[in-house]
């Protein structure tokens, strides 16, 4: 009977990691097709609208019509020093809404040590939903943080 016990537990165990397995090809497989992530639209990071450039905006979409800005600065953050990226949407139903790298989904602003962010994806499919990416270069001087460089992409699907 003990015997029994354990080979039906085991079974039970077998049958729950073969589901758990057949739920991972399928993420994969969602994964896979939102792929393709390219660059739409991008702009230079200057300050006082001067060269050189200090780094990137980037709006960019997968092949699922995700959107997501992206800033990714040339040299790591010095301390005092941070930047975040903006997708600011226009049209749908979500019109006028402004997402950072902060914004839940993000994965927070660009930090000393660090080079890039990206703010959360935003699926829209629908042709009259335009967006831009607007990138913020900060640096504290003891005051606070205060903007020293911006930049946007142009407004795009």
């Amino acid at each position: 009977m003990k015997t029994l016990s354990i080979l039906l537990s085991t079974a039970g165990l077998a049958g729950v990691g073969a589901i758990a397995l057949a739920a991972t090809p399928a993420q994969a497989a969602e994964a896979a097709t939102c792929s393709g992530a390219r660059s739409i639209s991008s702009a230079p990071m200057l300050r006082d609208h001067q060269p050189p450039s200090w780094g990137t905006i980037r709006l960019v979409r997968d092949n699922c019509y995700q959107y997501w800005a992206e800033v990714t600065m040339v040299s790591k953050m010095p301390a005092n020093a941070k930047a975040n990226a903006y997708l600011v949407q226009y049209g749908g139903a979500n019109s006028g809404r402004v997402l950072s790298c902060d914004s839940s989904g993000g994965n927070g602003s660009v930090i000393q040590g660090q080079r890039t962010c990206r703010t959360p994806k935003v699926r829209a499919t629908a042709g009259s939903i335009t967006f831009t990416a607007i990138g913020r270069e900060y640096h504290n001087y003891g005051g606070g943080y205060e903007e020293i460089s911006e930049n946007a992409t142009s407004r795009t699907r």
